[in-house]
């Protein structure tokens, strides 16, 4: 039986938190005589009381300490004890009693130590006046308006003992910083002490006309330091009256309170204090929980520097400055990083840092609560000497990451009796958890789990008298009593994971599924230990030996062998609602999210009720590809007599499923593998065809089918779903087991093809399957063939033999060497190729003739290149011919174009020696195919067909351009007349080439003739042509329109025109053009010439144009000046000019026909002759005429030329332009006119 009495301390008061605020009056002794020394506290105070005694070694380096220790390592507490410790007023009359209340809590140690310790605190006091000022910055959180600065200034403002304001009105400076410096500016003048009366005269004369405003005048000035809009009332009347003016009111507190600002301000407040006692005065500044305050406002921490760094510096010495967070500087918030955040600056400033481990929690508990009788102590002992379960040996926690202390992995005897009914570790552990758990609350600062090391106290008392109520001696507290206990707390914090722990009205939890009997009691408790211990997986790894560490409690009962074994079985059972993880650097174990469950119940509910159609489906489309590559099918074979290795291609199907997913090898014999026994329930197929039956083995067929089934249920029940990836990792681990068994109850099984049993190993039966498959009419090496050896052939010339693998296949050759041997293949190609062919005179499409080959031989589906081969070498050796849609023949290689079949058409050649007809034609060589010489023979058709269509054009723009002559136009259409008829010829002998009729030698000797002839004619044209146009020049010139052309002339051109009308003969051959020369008689070109000059010399015409071309005023019309008017140049130059062109015309012309001139200049010539009319049409007036014109312009003018004659016409046409500028120069210039026979002139 468990007897309170054990348990002295067991009624203690264990308050949940200590913070550094407390207004009670005793906080400070209840704090100080609570307070557990420790070694680490002990050190900090040492080395804090020497910096304040100036006794340190290292002075310079600052006077900032930074105290750190996550939640329950005690240091708000410590804090706490230094802010009484350091208060010299307080101290005064109980220094004694603060001490002796302070050391019975110390640890063990050296007395001497805590005794010069005790002897340095004293000496602080009586060399010093010490002020502690402490803030607690958990008020504060949340407040992103309130800097550091201005809450450290509003403490110091309200402390009694720094401003020294302590009276019946009043205790220290208001927390409103306008109303502080108010007070400090007024508490210099004589009206200070009555204050708080003039206060309420001011306030009577604003609020007389408001009665509903009453203060009492007792408390007013209380009143106007606590609200701000009272002070904005009254203390500018008070500034007016000692100053008679408010200006300068706004300026008494300063307009920047920033860390230096805040600084000089505690240093002046604490020099005044200490001129007003006549002591040294320390100022001690502790500000509790800055982590918290700072958050995620990077400026708070730059302030929080900036503001160590002024103490440094301006308090030099005589300020200093503590700071408590939960984490070390560079851990208070490791995202400030990214902002460039230098955390060696700010740990510069703070030089002086100290951590409190949490494992004093333990010590702690250890001497305030589990401290035993005598009684309670043997008692203890007796219960461990007779436990089964040995605490030392079984209820360690195994590969543990980082210890605590007292450790989690090794149990000491005597602690394990101190500790009783707790285990050493449990106090640290629990701190672990729930500082871990804090984290994740929504708002740490109000978290049940925020206090200090007391908290863990009040949880441990809690469960300590629970545990005495029931009595149970040999029962151990265990992790699952501590969850117990924080279950409310764990409600808001892990409120998914308690979900699935305790159900809600959405789903069932784990809690339901126990109620049902689905779920053990033990289930429940693994699943709580896991909730806890997941949360401290870098403390204590979340294996099954550690949660069943946390579970067991009965000394009595299960070892931990037996319970280890238990939790497996337990998880197993939980699967659904505790999953695995995958992550090394996280907890093993994690609970599922509501989707996991979803889907965890329907893969159940499939489990349940499998469909075997859907599974091999699904086997199909997701895992056999990945079976497939485990299995060792062999790559390739031997095949046919020369046993060379050819590769394997393979299909599948399993238990009457046709499965989709295959191994494909390029060119690969394909194997179909029927795979035998995997469905339950299945009668076997009887062994037929060329198919490979593949029996699996039965030992452990039953475990392979179960797992195939839950890997196909929780692929199934994610169809629906977007699995998260831990049921994509477990869904991964089950494919993998079902590969591993599947493969292996293969390996282990039976082959079986056609009536072959006693197969031995699956290179075997491949191979017997390969030999059933495949016929002498097929070769492996056909699978082979691609569009690169396709293209090898068609790199080969005539006379070139083979490639290796060409023969192989059997590709015809001329080669008789290699036409040797067995042609089944070459044969039976030819066959089926030969019989769609016969009777098309068109021929059929390459694809139809392929198609065609297939249907009757299904084995060459997968070898249409190598069909392709084979018809190519029948190309070559002319019995069969490439044709495109038009009927054209194509080189042989364009059967072996595959991409290009569909255009390419495959006629069958008669039996004759169509080599031997085009190679005599000049058409093809030895070494060349008959294809290539029927391409040739078409080519030089076509070349034929154009070069005389190209001629006919050129004549037929002759004609139509520079001809003026209807004989000679004749002459050249005649010509053109006969090119057409040559391209037609050249058109059908294409047809006859294109047909493959009869008539081929007839086409071969029309076409040597034709291009014989085309030669011929070619040179007749480009060196007969320049006397083609000097005939028609010739003719055109001596026109009988024009006057100077005399009757000999004309009889001479009417006998050459009568000859040239007359000539019916192909003048465009060198006989033809001889003859016609001859028909046409001697060049008239000097009879020409005569005629005309002896009209020029007849007319004296030659002189007077002479005369035109020397005379100034004759010029063209744009030359002239805008002062010779319409009339005067119509009379006397526009004549001149168009006789002197009229006779530069004819004249050139003569001159063009009568020496050797080019093409060019006899077309430019006979132009300009054809655009001449006669010489009385083209001029108004005779010759004489013009010359009577020419000497009057002359005696007109004068020697003056156009450019000197301001103005000249002839009245009356052109008399309203000359009065016109004859008005301008008289009414601008002084005018003198003289007489002459012609006129006047004008000067």
């Amino acid at each position: 039986m468990v007897d309170s009495s054990w348990f002295p301390n067991l009624d203690a008061d264990f308050e949940e938190s200590v913070r550094i605020d407390r207004e009670e009056s005793d906080h400070r002794s209840r704090a100080i005589e609570s307070y557990h020394v420790t070694t680490d506290s002990q050190r900090f105070i040492e080395d804090f009381v020497d910096r304040l005694l100036g006794q340190t070694d290292d002075m310079r380096t600052g006077s900032n300490y930074w105290l750190y220790g996550y939640y329950g390592s005690g240091k708000s507490h410590l804090l706490t004890v230094l802010d009484g410790l350091m208060d010299t007023t307080w101290l005064q009359s109980r220094h004694g009693d603060v001490w002796e209340n302070l050391i019975p809590n110390s640890d063990e140690g050296d007395e001497t130590d805590i005794d010069l310790l005790q002897n340095r605190w004293e000496r602080v006091h009586n060399d010093h006046h010490v002020i502690p000022i402490s803030v607690n910055l958990l008020k504060y959180q949340g407040q992103k308006q309130r800097s550091f600065s201005e809450i450290v200034l509003r403490h110091a403002h309200q402390s009694v003992g720094l401003s020294g304001i302590d009276d019946n009105i009043s205790t220290g400076l208001s927390s409103q910083l306008d109303v502080a410096y108010f007070e400090d500016w007024y508490q210099t003048t004589e009206e200070w002490p009555e204050r708080q009366q003039r206060a309420a005269a001011a306030l009577e004369n604003i609020t007389r006309e408001s009665p509903n405003y009453e203060w009492r005048t007792d408390e007013l000035w209380s009143n106007i330091q606590q609200y701000g809009a009272l002070a904005d009332v009254v203390l500018p009347v008070l500034f007016e009256e000692v100053t008679g003016t408010r200006d300068g009111y706004t300026d008494l507190q300063p307009s920047d309170i920033d860390p230096e600002e805040v600084v000089n301000r505690l240093e002046e407040l604490r020099a005044s204090r200490e001129e007003e006692l006549g002591e040294s005065v320390k100022l001690v500044l502790l500000l509790d929980e800055v982590s918290l305050f700072i958050g995620t406002d990077f400026e708070r921490l730059t302030e929080l520097q900036t503001l160590a760094e002024n103490v440094d510096d301006i308090g030099d010495g005589d300020i200093q400055l503590v700071a408590t967070a939960q984490a070390k500087i560079e851990d208070v918030q490791p995202k400030f990083a990214a902002h460039g955040a230098d955390f060696s600056i700010v740990k510069d400033r703070f030089p002086h840092r100290y951590q409190l481990p949490s494992k004093h929690v333990g010590d702690i508990a250890k001497q305030r609560l589990f401290q035993k009788s005598d009684d309670g102590g043997n008692a203890v002992q007796s219960i461990l000497d007779n436990a089964d379960v040995k605490p030392t040996e079984s209820l360690v926690y195994n590969e543990i990451k980082q210890n605590t202390k007292p450790a989690l992995d090794d149990i000491d005897v005597q602690e394990l009796i101190e500790f009783y009914p707790f285990l050493p570790y449990h106090a640290p552990l629990f701190l672990e958890i729930l500082f871990n758990l804090r984290q994740e609350a929504t708002d740490p600062a109000k978290s049940i789990f925020s206090g200090t090391a007391r908290a863990i106290l009040a949880l441990m008392h809690g469960l300590l008298e629970t545990w005495i109520e029931e009595g149970e001696e040999d029962q151990l507290i265990s992790l699952v009593d501590f969850y117990e206990l924080v279950k409310p707390e764990l409600r808001d914090i892990l409120t998914q994971d308690m979900r699935v722990i305790e159900g809600s009205e959405a789903t069932r939890g784990i809690a339901d599924e126990v109620e049902d009997g689905n779920l053990d009691e033990f289930d429940l408790d693994v699943a709580k230990a896991v909730l806890l211990l997941q949360h401290v997986h870098n403390i204590v790894p979340l294996n099954e030996g550690n949660i069943a560490v946390a579970v067991m409690s009965d000394l009595n009962g299960r070892s931990w062998i037996s319970t280890t074994n238990r939790v497996e079985e337990s998880l197993d059972r939980l699967k659904k609602f505790i999953r695995p993880t995958q992550d090394e650097s996280g907890s093993r174990y994690r609970f599922a999210t509501q989707e996991e469950r979803t889907i965890y119940n329907d893969a159940e509910e499939n489990e349940a009720n499998p469909d075997w159609d859907d599974i091999l489906d699904t086997l199909d489309d997701h895992l056999w590809e990945r079976i497939t590559q485990d299995l060792s099918l062999p790559d390739s074979v031997p095949y046919g007599e020369s046993g060379e290795e050819y590769p394997v291609s393979y299909g599948f199907g399993v238990d009457d499923s046709d499965f989709g997913t295959t191994v494909k090898t390029e060119g690969g014999l394909d194997v179909t593998v029927a795979v035998q026994g995997l469905r339950p329930n299945i009668t076997t197929e009887t062994p037929e065809g060329d198919t490979l039956y593949w029996s699996i083995d039965t030992d452990g067929l039953q475990d392979l089918r179960t797992r195939l089934i839950e890997w196909w249920a929780l692929r199934d029940a994610i169809a629906t779903h977007d699995a998260p990836p831990a049921v994509d990792r477990d869904l991964e681990q089950r494919a993998n087991t079902v590969r591993s068994k599947l493969v292996s109850a293969m390996m282990s099984g039976s082959y079986t093809v056609k009536d072959r049993t006693d197969i031995g190993g699956l290179s075997k039966a491949v191979k017997i399957a390969v030999d059933v498959s495949y016929p002498d009419d097929f070769h492996p090496m056909m699978l082979q063939v691609n569009e690169d050896r396709l293209r090898e052939l068609g790199r080969l010339s005539g006379d070139e033999p083979l490639p290796a693998w060409a023969q192989t296949i059997q590709v015809p050759s001329s080669d008789q060497v290699t036409g040797q041997g067995k042609q089944t293949i070459q044969r039976n190609v030819m066959a089926l190729t030969g019989r769609q062919l016969k009777d098309r005179d068109e021929g059929l499409n390459m694809n139809t003739v392929l198609d065609g080959i297939i249907e009757q031989k299904q084995f060459y589906g997968e070898a249409r290149p190598a069909l392709c081969a084979i018809i190519w070498g029948f190309c070559r050796e002319g019995r069969l011919l490439p044709v495109d849609e038009d009927g054209n023949t194509l080189e042989n290689a364009a059967v072996l174009d595959l991409d290009g079949l569909s255009t390419t058409r495959l006629k069958l050649l008669p039996r004759k020696p169509l080599g031997k007809i085009l190679e005599d034609g000049n058409f093809k060589e030895t070494i060349e195919t008959v294809a290539d010489g029927l391409i040739n023979l078409q080519k030089t058709n076509q070349r034929l067909q154009s070069k005389v269509s190209g001629l006919r054009e050129d004549v037929e723009l002759v004609v139509d351009t520079d001809i003026h002559n209807n004989e000679v136009s004749a002459l050249l259409k005649s010509f053109g007349s006969e090119l057409s008829d040559r391209s037609d010829a050249a058109i059908q002998r294409l047809s006859t080439v294109k047909s493959q009729e009869d008539g081929i030698e007839d086409v071969i000797e029309q076409t040597n003739d034709a291009q014989d002839w085309l030669e011929e004619v070619a040179d007749i044209w480009n060196r007969r042509l320049s006397s083609l146009y000097h005939l028609d020049a010739l003719l055109t010139i001596s026109d009988d329109r024009f006057e100077w052309v005399d009757e000999d002339v004309l009889s001479s051109i009417k006998v050459r025109s009568e000859a040239i009308a007359s000539f019916d003969g192909g003048w465009w051959t060198t006989d033809g053009w001889s003859n016609f020369r001859e028909q046409l008689g001697s060049d008239l070109t000097s009879e020409l010439e005569r005629s005309w000059n002896a009209f020029i010399n007849e007319h004296e015409m030659h002189d007077f144009v002479e005369r035109i071309d020397d005379h100034p005023w004759v010029v063209p019309a744009t030359d002239l000046p805008a002062g010779v008017h319409v009339t005067f140049e119509r009379e006397f130059i526009t004549p001149m000019r168009e006789l002197r062109r009229w006779y530069q015309t004819i004249d050139d012309a003569i001159v063009t026909l009568s020496e050797d001139s080019s093409v060019g200049e006899l077309v430019d010539a006979g132009d300009a002759v054809a655009e001449l009319e006669p010489l009385a049409d083209y001029v108004d007036s005779e010759v004489t005429e013009l010359e009577s014109r020419l000497n009057r312009l002359s005696s007109i003018v004068g020697d003056r030329p156009p450019g000197e004659i301001d103005q000249i016409g002839i009245v009356p046409d052109d008399r309203q332009k000359l009065d016109r500028r004859i008005q301008g120069l008289v009414e601008t210039e002084e005018l003198e006119i003289e007489e002459t026979d012609a006129g006047v002139i004008v000067r």
